[in-house]
């Protein structure tokens, strides 16, 4: 403190201490994102930013995943599942032949004109089945490509085999009972083996595409989670804006409901439908073409047994085994009548026995080959077509469920895109005017 003397006083000056904490420091660099960032309305535009950017993100997501679920039901519906068919109208088919072309020896002689239509039509059907599989099955599916060329070779042998046996026995040559048999045994362990690996394969692809149709749940929760972090961004305007509701956000969390909502229905509806589709038609649908199979192999079996007069001991085992697993099968998946056309059938076929063990040759093959009620032709015929018929109902049943999985879907894609856009643009139309209240 200093003291000096003016007109006779003493003047008393204070010296200041300046505060260094005061300074600015002109080298500190300029910082306005950081400051802008850290400031209420930076939070909110970084908010508003991340909220909009989320959003579209599970719109594109969304938009994205269903659309490919819904291509591969459609893939599905025109693809896959009219191959699987293909392969088993193959199957059918070729087992059909066999079995028409042992009836026709029955006859004797010149076989009927009805059994020799409908042998070429079997094969006729066998042959087209083969070039729709062959033309269907993608380049990189050698297993069924393979199974497909040998059957094609094989099928080719067979009609060659059987074409001689015909001719033997139209000329009454006893060795054209040989020729069936051995045309018999190709198809019964060659090329239906073949045709049923075939089948399954394209059956495998057919269940898979249906399993995959679950609801998309990875969106579902993404939706969700962005309907979450709306009302959190809802809370956080509230408290600094000092408004209760943000009729932006308000909106945005809607739309985004909505849309959870919509994926969460749609998802599940084509998921039960695909289920559906899977339990209810496909899965019986193999038992069924399966039990088709065992009647028609069984009813080949029963004829060539009958034209060996008896001698051919395997014949009639293999009858046996497989009628008990058609009855299995049909335990099972109940089919209206085939319960009962099968215990005709094995009853008539007892009777063959009989008459074959009484040495009445004639008799037996009466009740093989005659259109009575009662006989074998009649009640091989209800089954057979008892099948048939719950085979085609159940295709039906399958490709009405695959149909309903991808209705299920429509607009869904297009309508996640929009809904995602307007809940973007409903977040920007709420934020900004709370950021134009700061300026």
């Amino acid at each position: 403190m200093r003291r000096r003397r003016v007109d006779g006083e003493v003047e008393r000056r204070q010296t200041r201490t300046l505060d260094e904490s005061l300074l600015v420091d002109l080298d500190e660099p300029d910082r306005p994102i950081v400051d802008f960032l850290r400031a209420t309305p930076g939070r909110i535009a970084v908010m508003a930013v991340v909220l909009v950017a989320v959003i579209l993100a599970v719109g594109v997501a969304s938009s994205a995943t269903v659309s490919s679920r819904q291509q591969q039901l459609g893939s599905l519906g025109s693809h896959t599942e009219p191959l699987s068919d293909a392969a088993q109208r193959i199957y059918s088919a070729l087992s059909s032949a066999n079995t028409t072309a042992a009836t026709a020896f029955l006859a004797g002689g010149v076989e009927p004109r009805e059994i020799r239509d409908r042998y070429d039509a079997d094969i006729g059907q066998a042959s087209a089945g083969l070039v729709t599989a062959s033309n269907g099955v993608a380049a990189n599916d050698t297993h069924s490509l393979t199974l497909l060329t040998d059957l094609s070779n094989q099928l080719a042998l067979y009609t060659g085999m059987m074409a001689t046996a015909r001719a033997s026995n139209r000329d009454g040559l006893p060795i054209g009972v040989a020729y069936l048999s051995g045309a018999s045994t190709l198809m019964q362990e060659s090329m239906l083996p073949d045709a049923d690996r075939l089948y399954r394969s394209q059956i495998d692809a057919v269940t898979a595409s249906q399993r995959s149709a679950a609801p998309a749940y990875a969106v579902i929760a993404a939706a969700a989670v962005v309907v979450g972090l709306l009302i959190v961004a809802q809370i956080f305007l509230a408290r600094h804006s000092h408004r209760r509701l943000n009729p932006g956000l308000a909106v945005a969390s809607i739309l985004m409901a909505v849309l959870t909502v919509w994926l969460t229905a749609a998802g599940l509806v084509s998921a039960h439908a695909a289920n559906s589709a899977r339990t209810q038609g496909g899965e019986p649908l193999g038992v069924a073409v399966a039990a088709r199979i065992l009647v028609q192999q069984a009813r080949a079996d029963e004829i060539l047994g009958l034209l060996k007069r008896g001698s051919d001991t395997m014949s009639d085992m293999r009858f046996d085994e497989r009628t008990a697993q058609v009855g299995w099968l049909l335990d099972k998946h109940q089919v209206d009548g085939a319960a009962d056309a099968l215990h005709g059938w094995i009853s008539s076929h007892n009777e063959i026995r009989n008459k074959l063990v009484g040495g009445d040759y004639p008799g037996a093959v009466a009740i093989a080959r005659d259109g009575g009620l009662q006989h074998s032709t009649a009640q091989f015929a209800r089954l057979d077509q008892a099948l048939g018929d719950d085979i085609a109902r159940l295709r039906q049943r399958q490709r009405d469920g695959i149909t309903r999985a991808y209705i299920a879907l429509s607009a869904l894609p297009a309508g996640a895109a929009a809904i995602s856009v307007l809940a973007a643009l409903a977040v920007a139309a709420g934020v900004a005017p709370r950021l134009n209240e700061y300026h």
